[in-house]
């Protein structure tokens, strides 16, 4: 009776074990919906779009510009941070392909095995490394810009780029070696699975000097840049205030006015740029973070881990993902020559269509749109 008693109360344990690993499954399989089905497209296609946008606008604007030097280079880190994360959001669509990936084709079980996650680690890593090159230019400028000439020319900044784009694609070469190709389940299809290391301690010390490389210490380098450039730009500030103040004391000619007002904008620009990198620092962190995290704490390679840990990879990888378009809208509402950039961008989009319009379609409602718009700007200068 005790025997029997012992078995009906292992039954029921084993039953309501069933019932919350089957609710745990549920509950997995809604947050995987919502988040690789409907938030991740949309995150996607919104980095396409604005890297694409970047990419237009920054190249009319280094075509009809003439630039200083440190307006070219600063220029060159946009372009290819633009590009960079274009290309990273363009990776991301095969991986939105199959959502189960239990019963794939050889082909992309070997690309999903061997060639996804190397080529989208290697992408986001050379925009972070982007990201740096174009702070340490920027660091130059206002900490040592009696340096800047020599250190920071846009030959140089081509180099710096061209590594940033190398050094991740060489570090990431061994994780295409970390997963393999297996027969699917019941020998249907294939998948792919973690290969077994024969010195696992060793792979983990590995992907720990690699994520040490491809966040951590960018992280850090980008803490200390930023709060080093924000504190010379106080200081520069708090001088030419004083200075300001000075000839004000001393003279009292009709020009302290206008000059007012030029210091007015240089402050005014200042500020702007200071609320810049403290929010390029603050999105930085916020969406890179918690990928770094994931990746020291997930040792279960292509298999999957707990409720908690599911959840936390899906929030991570759309922040992740969601990174990939920030840079366009900072910029959008921090720097007024992107603004203006991107609605000439526009305009000269706009006219091209017109102009497809009257080509194929006799019309005049295009011309009279495009003379409405030079009227509207004559009037407005």
């Amino acid at each position: 009776m005790a025997e029997t008693t012992v078995n009906m109360y292992h039954n029921n344990t084993t039953v309501q074990q069933q019932h919350q690993e089957d609710a745990a499954a549920a509950h997995l399989a809604i947050v995987n919906d919502v988040a690789y089905r409907y938030l991740m497209p949309i995150f996607i296609t919104a980095g396409i779009l604005t890297n694409l946008l970047n990419v237009v606008m920054l190249g009319r604007m280094r075509h009809h510009q003439q630039q200083r030097q440190a307006q070219a280079t600063t220029f060159c880190y946009l372009m290819w941070l633009a590009l960079t994360d274009m290309l990273a959001s363009i990776a991301l669509v095969p991986a939105l392909v199959h959502v189960d990936r239990t019963h794939l084709s050889y082909g992309w079980a070997f690309y999903y095995a061997h060639l996804e996650l190397p080529t989208l680690n290697s992408l986001t890593s050379a925009s972070v490394y982007i990201v740096v090159g174009l702070s340490v230019d920027r660091y130059i400028a206002v900490c040592h810009p009696r340096r800047y000439q020599d250190v920071s020319a846009p030959r140089l900044a081509v180099i710096r780029i061209t590594l940033s784009l190398l050094v991740p694609a060489l570090i990431y070469i061994p994780h295409s070696f970390y997963l393999e190709v297996v027969s699917g389940e019941g020998g249907v299809g294939w998948t792919y699975e973690g290969v077994e290391m024969a010195t696992p301690g060793a792979w983990h010390a590995w992907e720990v000097v690699v994520e040490l490389c491809h966040r951590m210490a960018p992280a850090i380098l980008l803490v200390l840049l930023n709060c080093s450039i924000i504190y010379t730009f106080k200081k520069v500030t708090a001088r030419r205030k004083n200075i300001v103040t000075k000839n004000d004391s001393v003279n009292n000619s009709s020009s302290n006015a206008s000059k007012k007002s030029e210091e007015g904008g240089k402050s005014q620009q200042e500020r702007r740029l200071i609320y810049l990198l403290v929010t390029i620092v603050a999105t930085f962190l916020l969406t890179n973070l918690p990928a770094t995290v994931l990746a020291l704490i997930d040792t279960a390679g292509a298999t999957h881990g707990s409720f908690s840990l599911e959840v936390y990879r899906a929030v991570a990888n759309c922040l992740e993902v969601l990174s990939f378009s920030l840079n366009f809208v900072l910029y959008f509402i921090f720097v007024p020559g992107v603004r203006q950039g991107l609605q000439e961008a526009v305009k000269a989009v706009r006219v091209t269509l017109c102009g497809l319009v009257v080509n194929t379609v006799p019309s005049q409602s295009c011309f009279i749109s495009e003379n409405n718009t030079k009227n509207t700007d004559s009037t407005e200068v």
